[in-house]
């Protein structure tokens, strides 16, 4: 933002840049979904795994972009999408909350292939199922 003084002198003011509603990588998270995969389990409710609020959630598989990722959940995302649109050996599980990416989990794909049944997951419908 510039200001002129009454000198005529413009004088520039930092900006304060808000980066809130930022979605943050849930490590123990995927380590819990992976775990229940490597010990055979098929099928994942998420709602026995997470510790937070969340209205939405979608699994998105290698090569997705955060463009894709916005335009599927209807939702802003801002955070890292840990290379998934580059990668070939990671899906990415993304919720969502009021519009906005609130957590993520990076799942490996040498433990299995993640979907969903029922299209978007909610917390009524919240199974993930691993091959």
């Amino acid at each position: 933002m510039v200001v002129w003084h009454r000198w005529g002198c413009p004088h520039v003011y930092n900006v304060f840049l808000f980066f809130g509603n930022s979605a943050s990588e849930d490590t123990l998270l995927a380590k819990n979904i992976m775990e229940k995969a490597n010990n055979g389990t098929t099928v994942v409710s998420l709602n026995k795994l997470t510790g937070f609020d969340w209205e939405k959630a979608q699994i998105f598989g290698p090569y997705t972009t955060k463009d894709a990722i916005e335009e599927t959940m209807d939702i802003q995302f801002k955070g890292s999408i840990s290379g998934l649109d580059v990668r070939e050996d990671i899906f990415l599980l993304v919720f969502a909350k009021e519009g906005h990416a609130i957590k993520t989990a990076v799942l490996y794909r040498n433990i299995g292939d993640y979907s969903t049944k029922n299209g978007m997951l909610t917390p009524d419908n919240d199974l993930l199922s691993i091959k």
